[in-house]
C-alpha cells in the first residue's frame, strides 16, 4: 500500500533498481596516528586572523553580528557533498574493501565479497593498517580546473571533495607531513564587505570555542577546528577531515537494500545526541542538523559538522537562519523561533528517516502531516512487534536471552522516542538530556563496543558480564582500550 513517504529502498540515483553488491563495514579498527593540529596545521596571516586575535573574546565576535548582517551562505557540504552532481544519492568510489576477521558477526543482508572499488559500503575494516586511509572521496571525480590554485601553492595535495550553491570543499594534505589532510572549506565568491565577513566569523567562533573545550568527552562527537583564513576576499575554514564521508550517502546506499538494524539506529541516535548535547550545554544550538552534516570517521563513529547556521544563546532578535527544509522545525519557518527545541525536531526527523528508510518530503500534504505530530506515513520504527524474549523469530532463530528488552516488547521505545521529539509545539519535546536519559539510550551506551555504523548483530554485542560484576560503566572507559576495538 503507498503512503506519503517515499521509501530508499531500490532508490538509486540514476532511478535503475539494479543494485551493485557491497558490504557495510562491520568492525571498527584502531585509527592511524591523529595528527596534532596545534603543532602541525599551517600558520596563516591574514585581516581574518587579525581581526579574530583582536577581538580577543568570542563574545565580542557575537556583538558584531546584528540582526541585519548579510548571509548568503548556506551549510556546506550540502547534500550533493562528494559529487559534482546535484544527485544526493549518487554512488561515490572509495578505497578498496578490506578483510574481516573470522571472529566478526556479519551483517546477514551483506555478506563477504573480494574487494571492489565501489561505494561506501564496500569498506570493510582493517586490522592493522600501514597508514591512514587515502580517502573516501576520489580525486579523479573532479577537474584540476576546479581547485583553488592558493591551496595548490600552500599544500601537497589538494582535491575537491564537495561543492555548493556558495561554498567549495577541498581535501587538502600538508607538506610537511603527508599523513596529515584537513577538509577546507572555502566561500566561492569573495566577500562583499566587512559586514559580510563578520557574519561569517561567527561561524569560525563557534568552531573555534567548541573545539577548546578539551574537558568534555562529548566533544569528540564534533567536528574539531584547525584553522581560518581569508585570502582575496575569500573565508578559509581548517577542520578534520573524516575518511569516511558523511552519513547522508551511507544512508542512501544501504536503505537502497534494506532498513538499518534498530541496533545501529539506536548507536546512530546516541552519538549524534552525544555531539548534540555538547552544543546545547556550551551555549549554542545547530539550527541545521541533518544526515549531510554528520561525518564518519575512520572508525565509524560520528561527529557533527558544519555549523554554518549556528548561533549563541540566546538568540539576538531578527536574525534569519533557516536550515534544510526537509529537517526544520516548524517554529523556525511560521514564527522565526530559534531555541534548542528546534534542534530536538530537526534530530527526530534524522532518527525518523533512518529508522523508517524514507526520503522526507520538503513540500505537500506529508512535510504538513510529520510537523502535526502524524507519523502514520512512515510505519513502525521498532523492529519487534511483539514479545519475542526466549522466543523463535520468523527465520527459525532464537532470540538471544540477552538481547536488550526495549527491541522484544511491544511498547516500541524507538517509535515513542522519536515521536516525543516530533511534537508540534515546541515545549512538549524533550531535552537532550532527557534524550540521554532513556533506559534505551543508556543501555545502548552501556553495550555498545564500536562506532555507530558498524554491525555489532542485530541485538548488539553480548553485554560482558566480567566488566558488569566489577561494578564499571563501560560508556566511561577509555575508548583507546582494547577491549572497544574488538567484537
Amino acid at each position: 500500500m503507498s503512503t506519503g513517504l517515499l521509501s530508499k529502498r531500490n532508490r538509486l540515483s540514476n532511478g535503475s533498481a539494479e543494485i551493485s553488491h557491497f558490504a557495510p563495514p562491520d568492525t571498527p579498527c584502531k585509527r592511524p596516528a591523529q595528527p596534532q593540529f596545534s603543532a602541525t596545521s599551517p600558520s596563516f596571516k591574514s585581516s581574518i586572523s587579525n581581526f579574530s586575535e583582536s577581538s580577543g573574546d568570542v563574545e565580542e565576535i557575537f556583538d558584531l553580528v546584528g540582526p541585519n548582517t548579510e548571509y548568503e551562505m548556506p551549510p556546506t557540504p550540502t547534500k550533493t557533498f562528494g559529487s559534482t552532481h546535484a544527485d544526493p544519492l549518487q554512488s561515490l568510489p572509495v578505497p578498496r574493501a578490506w578483510n574481516i576477521p573470522s571472529t566478526t558477526p556479519v551483517d546477514p543482508l551483506f555478506p563477504t565479497v573480494s574487494p571492489t572499488a565501489g561505494s561506501l559500503l564496500d569498506l570493510k575494516t582493517p586490522t592493522t593498517p600501514a597508514k591512514p586511509t587515502i580517502g573516501y572521496f576520489d580525486p579523479s571525480l573532479t577537474p584540476s580546473s576546479s581547485l583553488d590554485t592558493f591551496l595548490l601553492n600552500k599544500f601537497q595535495d589538494v582535491s575537491s571533495i564537495g561543492s555548493g550553491e556558495f561554498s567549495s570543499v577541498y581535501l587538502v594534505t600538508e607538506r610537511e607531513n603527508p599523513h596529515n589532510k584537513y577538509a577546507v572549506k572555502r566561500t566561492k565568491t569573495p566577500l562583499p564587505g566587512q559586514k559580510s565577513l563578520v557574519r561569517r566569523l561567527e561561524e569560525v567562533a563557534i568552531l573555534k570555542d567548541l573545539s577548546s573545550r578539551t574537558e568534555d568527552n562529548d566533544r569528540e562527537y564534533i567536528i574539531n577546528f584547525v584553522d581560518s583564513w581569508e585570502f582575496q576576499g575569500h573565508l578559509y575554514i581548517m577542520t578534520e577531515y573524516c575518511e569516511n564521508g558523511n552519513l547522508d550517502v551511507f544512508l542512501a546506499e544501504y536503505g537502497s537494500l534494506s532498513k538499518l538494524d534498530e541496533w545501529r539506529v539506536w548507536k546512530i541516535l546516541v552519538e549524534i545526541a552525544f555531539g548534540l548535547r555538547f552544543i546545547h550545554d556550551a551555549g549554542y544550538i545547530h539550527l541545521d542538523l541533518k544526515p549531510a552534516n554528520v561525518f564518519i570517521t575512520f572508525e565509524g563513529s560520528l561527529k557533527i559538522g558544519d555549523f554554518g547556521m549556528a548561533t549563541k544563546l540566546p538568540v539576538t532578535k531578527g536574525i534569519e537562519r533557516e536550515g534544510d527544509r526537509e529537517y526544520i522545525a516548524p517554529e523556525v519557518l511560521a514564527l522565526q523561533e530559534y531555541s534548542k527545541p528546534a534542534d530536538i525536531f530537526s534530530f527526530g526527523l534524522v532518527m525518523l528517516e533512518i529508522a523508517a528508510n524514507i526520503v522526507l518530503p520538503d513540500n505537500g500534504a506529508p512535510w504538513h502531516k510529520l510537523r502535526s505530530g502524524d507519523l502514520s506515513d512512515a510505519g513502525r520504527l521498532s523492529s519487534s512487534s511483539g514479545d519475542l524474549k526466549n522466543m523463535y523469530k520468523a527465520d527459525g532463530t532464537k532470540v538471544p536471552p540477552w538481547a536488550p528488552d526495549f527491541m522484544l516488547d511491544e511498547a516500541g521505545g524507538l517509535d515513542k522516542l522519536v515521536k516525543w521529539m516530533l511534537k508540534p509545539t515546541p515545549s512538549d519535546r524533550p531535552t537532550i538530556h532527557d534524550i540521554l536519559h532513556t533506559e534505551e539510550a543508556r543501555t545502548v551506551e552501556s553495550r555498545r563496543r564500536s562506532g555507530a555504523i558498524i554491525f555489532e548483530g542485530e541485538y548488539g554485542p553480548e553485554p560482558n558480564s566480567a566488566l558488569q560484576k566489577a561494578g564499571k560503566d563501560m560508556s566511561m572507559l577509555d575508548q583507546d582500550e582494547d577491549w572497544r576495538m574488538e567484537l
